[in-house]
């Protein structure tokens, strides 16, 4: 018995060998070509040249030549990603993981993405084509020349399709998707906070302005007026903001769901930092641009670095920034004439259209009377499944994309179904010799719209909107009414008509202060800011912060861009980290619970999101945790408005919005509206704080083990290691407590935070500043995999331009 044992053993461990080599030899056939020559559909011969980290230079004759290389590069780098991006907006990943993905195709399949590519397509300039065929070429031959599929397709039992042109424009939709609300959640939860409030209650809560606010321009916004009256709309209730701030069945509400605060940790925006100084305060004489996105950090990173050298009406170019893997455009980085950086613009780009609908339902009211809707099939194939057919009901406004609380036929109006939203226009900023030039390249551009930081070699710098932009006519266009709520578009005195001219966008150039910034917060007021409206903007905290960075330097290096983009000061919290020692924990009720350990830690205040603070963490939740008890009767409205339909009324939306009222509440101290079953907004105040303490000394042991990088620390998967954990040790960049956080200038979360960090002056570039989390490879036996993650974590300077090469790959003609 025991021989047989030893055999059995041995067998198994020699069965485990060769199932561990087998995997190895599986992944090692499916790494990418870094050395040797490749014959491909290109006019002369192209050079990649890779440096340690992978950082691929790609010198050709034309752009059509360079797209290849990117395109072959980027399919044996990053195909599954690619892929997903495509999937993603298509609706199209029920195809992968069959029955777990089809509720979220049925939903995405409303906007025929699909569809609308295959039509746009044709509607892209001929260079744009020309470009799109060379980089769609050079992906095919990229996933064909690996000896074996992308590891992940074998992980799945599934094999990759060929790429097609129209699938870089899907996956500029997925951006749309991640930066812009594609089913209208904010305007549907302001459509029924506006109907079940007052209109006092709802202007209080949902102000238009606030003491961080940071425009460029200076100019101020209203906040909301202290009610006197009733909140609640008459016909529903005769109750006021007592009622709307009470506690009672506070227990009910699941906060976790609604607000996704803790411990999830992402409070923050898809967006991002970024400003300008000009050449009048810079060292190099040249504008400065600086550059941090904000998105989900996963393995691998969602940018490529890349920098093309190409030739192009006989002038040579030089770019070096990030690619996105599926299309074939620099998104931010340099062409040593200007440089450009992006932030997501919190405008209003999509409206709701409240339906008028016939008795029998087959027809909706339109100016010229009643139309019936158009109804088409699509068919959604599932992985081991038989295709499902789904249908999807039309107006000459846009989609039916369902109902509000009121039962209300909801269409969507949105500058992503329409051909100006969608192109490769961006291109355009590769060749700009000055910010004039760029700012007229990036009106026309076919993104999701975005704040256009830009400054040139010669010291100017710029703000635009890149993207297009509705032109609207009939309501006003900013606050928290008008095109901020479902309306009904049937009698023709509102709606869209068309889009600005580049002569009508709103753009900063060359301020008196030789600064700008932006944060997702309001840049511009007055009627720049009417033209853009308003969809949810950040609060001003972010770039109130970076203002003052700003202010305070007089003359400028790379470094001290850097230092800003790093800067992890509690501002923002520090009115909180006050009113908790001087009002919440007073010395009978720090002596009645023994919380002087906790006073001790909040003495320490470093005033920073350091990962040693046990004081930092402690504010951020107590803030967190006395927001959802103090709204969490208006969150338990919501749900009851949206009970037994199909809608999704989160608070997310309107995060930033709320810690207005909150703390003109806390700091007005209003008796009226004192919560119910407290005496006092102090004694409520505690009783937040006394669960806080608890929770936290239930998750870390000790209150002195509550710090803010054990809280912190960082979880950057690959998405198959989400399904399969066992993969996570392979896969996964390691976990590390960070500094940072949310609302100041170094946003960082566990999965969420800058994506990259860039940093350079036009002309100067040999001292520009880049890094990025994670790496350029999603292959885990790349030689560069996780390579340069290290610079990111710790914030350090890395140059943005490749190092000495390591690897170089041809190109010849076919």
């Amino acid at each position: 018995m025991a021989n047989l044992l030893v055999k059995s053993t041995k067998i198994i461990f020699v069965i485990l060998i060769l199932v561990v080599a087998a995997i190895y030899f599986y992944l090692r056939q499916s790494l990418p070509i870094l050395d040797g020559q490749v014959q491909a559909d290109v006019e002369q011969t192209v050079i990649v040249s890779r440096d340690e980290q992978g950082i691929a230079q790609i010198n050709g004759s034309n752009r059509q030549d360079v797209s290849v290389a990117l395109g072959y590069l980027h399919a044996q780098e990053r195909f599954f990603q690619m892929d997903l991006l495509r999937r993603n907006s298509a609706g199209e990943l029920s195809e992968l993981f069959g029955e777990l993905a089809f509720k979220h195709d049925q939903k995405i399949r409303v906007h025929q993405f699909r569809k609308r590519v295959t039509q746009f397509v044709s509607l892209l300039t001929e260079e744009q084509q020309s470009i799109l065929q060379s980089y769609t070429a050079g992906v095919n031959q990229g996933l064909e020349d690996l000896a074996a599929n992308p590891f992940e397709y074998a992980l799945l039992g599934a094999t990759p399709k060929p790429w097609l042109p129209q699938d870089s424009m899907l996956v500029l939709y997925s951006m749309y998707m991640d930066l812009q609300y594609e089913y209208g959640d904010r305007e549907l939860l302001l459509g029924a906070m506006s109907d079940l409030l007052s209109e006092e209650g709802f202007q209080f809560l949902i102000p238009e302005g606030s003491n961080w606010d940071a425009a460029v321009d200076g100019t101020q916004l209203p906040k909301g007026e202290m009610p006197e009256g009733e909140v609640f709309a008459d016909d529903l209730s005769a109750v006021n903001l007592a009622n709307v701030v009470n506690l009672a069945n506070a227990e009910t509400i699941n906060h976790a769901q609604q607000f996704a605060l803790f411990p999830d940790n992402q409070e923050g925006f898809k967006g991002s930092n970024n400003w300008a100084v000009s050449g009048n305060v810079s060292k190099t004489g040249s504008a400065i641009v600086a550059d941090d996105m904000h998105l989900g950090i996963a393995v691998p990173n969602i940018w490529y670095r890349t920098s093309l050298r190409y030739t192009a009406n006989d002038q040579p170019l030089l770019i070096d920034g990030v690619s996105l893997p599926g299309t074939p455009a620099i998104v931010v980085g340099s062409n040593h004439n200007i440089a450009w950086g992006f932030t997501n613009s919190y405008g209003d780009w999509n409206d709701l259209i409240k339906l008028v609908v016939s008795e029998d339902g087959t027809q909706y009211l339109t100016p010229e009377g009643y139309k019936s809707f158009v109804v088409e099939q699509e068919a959604i194939a599932i992985k081991g499944q038989q295709s499902n057919s789904i249908d999807i009901k039309l107006t000459q406004w846009g989609p039916v994309i369902g109902e509000d609380h009121q039962g209300n036929q909801l269409a969507m109006r949105w500058v992503a179904h329409d051909a100006e939203g969608v192109n490769f226009n961006l291109f355009g900023l590769e060749y700009a010799q000055n910010v004039e030039q760029a700012i007229e390249a990036a009106h026309s551009a076919g993104i999701p719209a975005q704040n256009l930081m830009v400054g040139d070699r010669y010291g100017s710098i710029a703000w635009t909107i890149a993207g297009a932009i509705p032109r609207k006519f009939g309501l006003d266009n900013t606050g928290s009414q008008g095109w901020a709520v479902p309306q009904d578009w049937s009698t023709g005195d509102i709606g869209w008509s068309g889009y600005l001219n580049s002569d009508e966008y709103p753009v900063v150039l060359n301020p008196e202060q030789n600064r700008l910034w932006t944060g997702n917060s309001r840049v511009v007021g007055d009627d720049m800011y009417q033209k853009l409206g308003n969809g949810g903007y950040a609060l001003g905290a972010r770039s109130q912060q970076i203002r003052d960075g700003l202010m305070a330097i007089e003359k400028f290096t790379e470094q001290d861009l850097l230092d800003i983009q790093n800067d992890d000061k509690a501002v923002f919290l520090t009115p909180w980290h006050r009113y908790l020692l001087d009002t919440v924990l007073t010395d009978e009720f720090v002596n009645d619970n023994d919380y002087a350990q906790l006073v001790e830690q909040l003495n320490q205040w470093q005033a920073r999101a350091s990962i040693d603070s046990v004081g930092y963490l402690f504010v951020r939740q107590f803030r967190l945790n006395l927001r959802d008890e103090l709204f969490s009767p208006l969150t338990k409205m919501m749900q009851e408005a949206s009970k037994d339909k199909a809608l999704d009324l989160s608070f997310r939306p309107i995060r930033s919005q709320v810690e207005i009222p909150m703390w003109q509440l806390l700091t007005q101290q209003p008796q009226h509206l004192v919560p119910d079953g407290h005496a006092s907004w102090t004694e409520f105040s505690q009783s937040v704080a006394s669960a806080t303490y608890q929770e936290l000394v239930e998750k870390y042991g000790s209150i002195d083990k509550a710090t803010w990088g054990a809280h912190n620390t960082t979880n950057i998967q690959h998405p198959l290691s989400k399904a399969i954990p066992a993969l996570g040790w392979l896969l996964d960049m390691p976990q590390e407590p960070v500094r940072g956080d949310t609302f100041m200038p170094r946003v960082q979360g566990v999965a969420f935070g800058s994506s990259q960090r860039m940093v350079v002056s036009p002309g100067h570039e040999h001292q520009a500043i880049f890094h990025m989390p994670s790496s350029q490879s999603g292959h885990p036996l790349s030689p560069f995999y996780g390579k340069g993650h290290d610079d990111w974590v710790k914030g350090v300077a890395s140059p943005l331009l490749p190092g000495l090469t390591k690897y170089t790959l041809e190109f010849t003609p076919k």
